[in-house]
């Protein structure tokens, strides 16, 4: 995978030229200090201190909140019922006062004002929802965070969780321009022997001005678009770029440095569209700026309607290639992947590269890149139950999957058992 071929995947810049045909998004720069953030490190680190010197990993911090507006529901002691707990005001504008927030007082907590009221703007410039993601990926693998079980945000600290949260995030900011075959490390650029995954240029360039610019005109910069969310019409809840955390995270594991080479990193916030079906999202693979394959996006469940639906879609995925992508998209290998509405119309949801860490599906690499293949286009879609794919290990970490001895839920369960033990010998006593 060649870098110009990974950068021409950026949200940033392919979505000014296709934003006609793809979901509201609205595209923010982001600071140094929250890319720092993002890697574990302090954000604000002291200019006075040894920047050579190692130093203890940071715990795992939400940042403050400055607008005044409460980020997650509090538990609260003197509310000890559900019922209480909902009829009391600490879901609808209760004071700071009344929300325990144990992290409150911890001298490394960061906070982001500016960058905070950003978010929070464009979510609710996009109806008050919106699936977060970064130059390349959104973070899927870290959803066992959230409240719904999906990448949904309402607000900055649901948003800062996430990324904080995610191997995918983490692969965007340390591994992906680095496992392209002619990456070279600027010259200069200052390294960290801390084991930490980001760096960027100090500050964020603004946001670009689209007022009267012609569609397509930020296309091939690193300028993003103010206000994209306005153009578009109906997009689709989506995982964006894949990242094969498994294979991210062996990588990452090898990497004992980062570079701030002044590279910017963008947020895009995405709409999001609660009542889309995954049986109608597609991924198709451009080799030689051909059209060869297309496969149902979700491998791993069995979809009764697409078997019979599938002849119905694939020539208007074709008509599309044909008339959007291919005039407009520069790369000669790359796929896409796209959500089909129910009135047959077509949208766009993100671009990968070809191979590295995008997932195949419903293919091997090793048959797409096969030389004599015959070049006719193939569509594939799971057609039995019991012919589904494997779930991808990007739902939750690996130790709430471990059960075994000495895992994480064993030691739980056994402190629970004597927690237990000890509350019944207690009443045994009082009886």
């Amino acid at each position: 995978m060649l870098l110009e071929e990974l950068l021409r995947c950026q949200i940033q810049e392919w979505y000014p030229a296709f934003r006609r045909h793809s979901i509201p998004t609205v595209i923010i720069p982001l600071p140094a200090a929250f890319l720092r953030y993002l890697a574990g490190q302090r954000a604000y680190p002291d200019p006075d201190a040894d920047a050579d010197a190692d130093e203890e990993p940071l715990p795992f911090l939400l940042p403050a909140i400055t607008s005044g507006r409460q980020a997650f529901a509090p538990i609260h002691a003197h509310h000890p019922d559900p019922d209480s707990l909902l009829n009391s005001d600490i879901f609808f504008g209760s004071n700071d006062e009344d929300v325990f927030d144990p992290d409150a007082d911890h001298p490394l907590r960061p906070e982001f004002p500016e960058l905070e009221a950003a978010i929070d703007a464009a979510i609710a410039e996009l109806g008050g929802a919106a699936l977060p993601k970064l130059n390349w990926s959104a973070p899927k693998d870290a959803t066992f965070m959230s409240a719904d079980g999906t990448t949904r945000c309402t607000c900055f600290a649901e948003v800062a969780m996430l990324l904080r949260s995610s191997d995918c995030v983490a692969h965007d900011l340390a591994s992906a321009r680095q496992s392209c075959e002619d990456f070279v490390r600027p010259e200069g650029a200052r390294r960290n022997a801390q084991n930490v995954r980001a760096g960027a240029k100090e500050g964020a360039r603004p946001n670009a001005d689209e007022t009267g610019s012609s569609e397509g005109s930020h296309e091939g910069t690193n300028e993003a678009p103010s206000n994209s969310s306005k153009i578009g019409e109906e997009g689709g809840k989506t995982d964006d770029e894949d990242c094969d955390v498994e294979a991210a995270t062996e990588e990452e594991s090898n990497e004992t440095t980062w570079v701030d080479d002044g590279f910017q990193y963008y947020l895009a916030l995405r709409k999001w569209y609660p009542g889309l079906r995954p049986e109608s999202e597609f991924r198709c693979f451009v080799r030689q700026r051909k059209l060869v394959a297309v496969s149902q996006r979700d491998p791993s469940a069995y979809y009764p309607s697409l078997p019979g639906w599938s002849s119905e879609v694939q020539p208007k995925i074709e008509a599309f290639f044909d008339e959007v992508i291919e005039p407009q998209f520069a790369s000669i290998n790359y796929t896409f992947d796209v959500y089909v509405r129910a009135d047959g119309r077509v949208k766009l949801i993100d671009f990968n590269p070809w191979g590295g860490y995008t997932l195949p599906l419903l293919f091997a690499w090793e048959e797409l890149e096969e030389e004599g293949r015959v070049p006719e286009l193939e569509f594939r879609v799971v057609m039995q139950q019991g012919a589904v794919r494997p779930g991808l290990m990007t739902a939750v970490p690996y130790d709430m999957l471990d059960w075994g001895e000495g895992s994480g839920w064993d030691v739980f369960l056994k402190k629970a058992d004597e927690e237990l033990d000890r509350q019944m010998n207690s009443l045994d006593g009082d009886s």
